[in-house]
């Protein structure tokens, strides 16, 4: 059974997709999710709110894949190449970066920092992995070149969201652009 705060959120996701951030209202979200507005405004009190909701339960779903994709690979090179493939994955589903809190109030930017913190968790150990093991540069800085990593990551999420047909090659060229700055 859905909760109604599931229902709301996925609607918020469904809207944002098709429409944009600035284009989802209170009434879309109630109308959308087949709750009255009056509901909403009783799990909710503004758009901001149900957006950094749905966006960190989404955050959450895709982490915790992402978590799992990583596990059934072994090399450092493998765990990048998940990486991007995975963020490729979510931006092409989902029709959106994942940058997409931009958009938002700064209070509820800073509640969505820990997708952020767990991205940069999994690329801080994936570059330590390939120093240790000798695939990847041992002069890389784990705190500049996981940030640049991050960005690299949202520079592939933004092609796909904006070219969805091209998530293949976009994925590919961007796993070839990372590791061609990692590798040893």
């Amino acid at each position: 059974m859905t909760s109604t705060q599931d229902r709301i959120a996925e609607a918020a996701l469904t809207l944002i997709s098709e429409r944009g951030l600035s284009d989802v209202t209170m009434i879309d979200v109630a109308r959308t999710a087949g709750v009255a507005r009056q509901t909403l405004y009783n799990h909710y009190p503004d758009i901001d709110s149900i957006v950094a909701d749905a966006m960190n339960r989404h955050n959450q779903d895709s982490i915790d894949q992402l978590r799992s994709a990583l596990a059934v690979v072994e090399t450092a090179t493998d765990k990048i190449t998940q990486l991007v493939r995975h963020v490729a994955q979510i931006s092409s589903h989902q029709g959106h970066s994942i940058d997409l809190d931009h958009g938002l109030a700064p209070h509820h930017r800073a509640s969505l920092t820990q997708f952020v913190t767990a991205i940069d968790e999994l690329i801080a150990a994936t570059i330590s992995q390939g120093q240790t093991d000798g695939t990847f540069r041992a002069d890389l800085d784990p705190t500049i070149d996981t940030a640049l990593v991050r960005q690299a990551l949202t520079g592939v999420s933004n092609l796909v969201a904006d070219t969805p047909d091209d998530v293949a090659r976009i994925a590919a060229t961007g796993t070839r652009t990372i590791l061609a700055a990692l590798n040893a």
